[in-house]
């Protein structure tokens, strides 16, 4: 399951570029789906505003264990630009386990899909 926890969007155009012709995860067995109940992890994007960090708590607690947490893009893994906002609640990263940082702005396709298939081989 993907959360747009604020941002640019930038990563989520990225993400979803995963899914074309071009780069076709789908074809290693990795999709995104809609409920955090079908889902086996939660990507994380944009740096988790106040508003979206209650959203992504009920998302993360509704994905069944074992669960895996990836964070894409600069945003979400440090704060990006954002990073000293009184407008963020990053409170979430320091409550659960992060299993994969992906970086870049935005992180390229490929950058994501080697990312998880290495964690993946390493599980």
């Amino acid at each position: 399951r993907q959360v747009s926890a604020g941002g640019d969007n930038s990563c989520e155009l990225e993400l979803n570029a995963c899914n074309n012709v071009q780069f076709d995860m789908s074809r290693f067995g990795i999709d995104f789906v809609a409920s955090p109940r079908h889902a086996d992890g939660v990507v994380i994007t944009g740096p988790i505003t106040a508003n979206m960090a209650g959203p992504l708590e009920i998302c993360y607690n509704a994905v069944p264990d074992p669960k895996i947490v990836i964070l894409v893009g600069t945003d979400a893994i440090s704060g990006g630009i954002f990073a000293d906002s009184p407008a963020l609640d990053r409170d979430f990263l320091t409550k659960y386990p992060v299993d994969l940082y992906v970086p870049g702005n935005p992180a390229h396709p490929l950058t994501f899909i080697n990312g998880v298939l290495d964690m993946l081989k390493k599980q």
